[in-house]
């Protein structure tokens, strides 16, 4: 099984939206990273129909996902941001009505809506209206009616968007455990949440691909870079001026400062271990306000 973007390029007036757009996927999950405007909804919104590319072609298994059409939706599972749901209808009712939208056979439909309910932990509210839900309890909805239906391509727009910690690692392992059958494209902000999960990740740029590799590959180019240095709270905003602070962190033995720099930054400053979100900010700092 494999989902190839040709070329897929995309314009709104003179704004390019994306350009030139190629990467070939199979099973596995893949973390589409960037800042608000880099492409990621246009490129999701292409690949699920809803918005029609200027150029290029997406390819399913070497078919035109376009000319396949109904047959390639009925292999999609889409989570939206914002997504719209029916307050009056309870959650169970709610994944009744998606899987009869999917054209589920009764029996699939019985045997895993009370199974994905409590992947994501909302069978005790199943027959609650949605209405009574909080946030978090309707972005865990979303993601359930995204898998049923066991789709092949599965695109996740923020799926932790509004989750406490706790709900995040649930829903993080409950996509690893999904994925190696799928191919899973995730879009987010919360970067810590596809670091350990990713098979590779593919960061957007203004529409670009500016970089795309497994996470080790790529916290490899910021080795050396990463560096925690105490100071005092008035040498704080100095050394803002000075470097990329990523963090500062106050405790009880003072202000312990997260930066990123290509050379030492003071003398008592040590190497630490990048993250992934310590890369991130290497190559959007300007557009993060780092």
């Amino acid at each position: 099984m494999t989902l190839v973007f040709d070329e897929v390029s995309k314009s709104y007036g003179k704004t390019k939206a994306l350009t030139g757009f190629s990467a070939a996927l199979d099973p596995g999950i893949y973390a589409l990273l960037g800042p608000n405007g880099s492409g990621k909804s246009t490129l999701m919104n292409i690949l699920t129909d809803n918005l029609k590319a200027d150029s290029g072609h997406i390819l399913y298994d070497g078919e035109d996902v376009l000319k396949m059409g109904v047959r390639f939706r009925e292999k999609l599972g889409f989570m939206p941001q914002y997504p719209g749901m029916y307050g009056n209808f309870s959650a169970e009712k709610f994944l009744w009505y998606m899987a009869t939208l999917k054209g589920m056979k009764k029996e699939e439909a019985q045997k895993q809506i009370p199974e994905i309910l409590n992947a994501v932990e909302l069978s005790d509210v199943a027959s609650h209206r949605i209405s009574s839900f909080s946030g978090g309890m309707k972005q865990r909805l979303a993601l359930a009616q995204a898998v049923l239906g066991d789709p092949k391509v599965l695109i996740l727009d923020e799926p932790t968007a509004g989750l406490d910690p706790k709900q995040r690692i649930a829903i993080r392992n409950y996509i690893s455990r999904i994925a190696f059958d799928k191919i899973v494209l995730i879009a987010t902000h919360v970067v810590s949440d596809v670091e350990y999960i990713a098979k590779e990740v593919i960061m957007l740029k203004k529409g670009v691909i500016v970089d795309r590799a497994p996470t080790p590959q790529l916290l490899c180019k910021i080795e050396g870079q990463v560096w925690s240095l105490p100071a005092k709270e008035e040498e704080v905003a100095e050394y803002q001026r000075t470097f990329a602070v990523t963090n500062i962190l106050k405790g009880e033995n003072g202000i312990s400062l997260r930066i990123l720099s290509e050379k030492k930054p003071a003398e008592n400053a040590t190497l630490a271990a990048p993250t992934l979100e310590d890369y991130y900010l290497h190559v959007f700092g300007e557009q993060t306000g780092v």
